[in-house]
């Protein structure tokens, strides 16, 4: 063995703990490297569901009244028997704006969540990890 093959070896052997690291680093990442995207999964499809019945009450008292209520309370008993308070154990929200509404819940996992339900625009969800 020359010496050149000597000093190749001592390098590559040098070169492993770097390897190992870099292996480990990538590795790490995946734990904060969401799964799913904001308005994808469980808890997503769960406050889908559980505003869907809102969003149609909404839909009909605009068509009955020519206007959005100004709190989801309006809707109670006459479109909707009951409004939920939370969906994934947080808050929902409801705001009239204009002509138009939005409708919000939020839920955590991975990060923080928050889907916005409009008319105009149906679902959009953006989260913060």
């Amino acid at each position: 063995m020359g010496i050149k093959n000597i000093i190749q070896k001592r390098n590559s052997i040098k070169n492993i703990p770097f390897l190992l690291t870099a292996i480990l680093l990538i590795m790490s990442c995946k734990l904060f490297i969401a799964d799913e995207p904001p308005g994808v999964g469980e808890k997503a499809e769960r406050g889908y569901a559980a505003l869907d019945p809102v969003i149609k009450a909404l839909e009909q008292y605009q068509t009955e009244k020519d206007q959005y209520p100004e709190t989801l309370e309006k809707l109670v008993p006459e479109f909707i028997s009951s409004i939920p308070t939370e969906v994934n154990d947080e808050s929902i929200f409801y705001a009239k704006s204009g002509e138009s509404y939005s409708l919000a819940f939020h839920y955590i996992g991975p990060g923080m969540n928050t889907c916005t339900y409009t008319p105009e625009n149906d679902w959009q969800c953006s989260g913060a990890y």
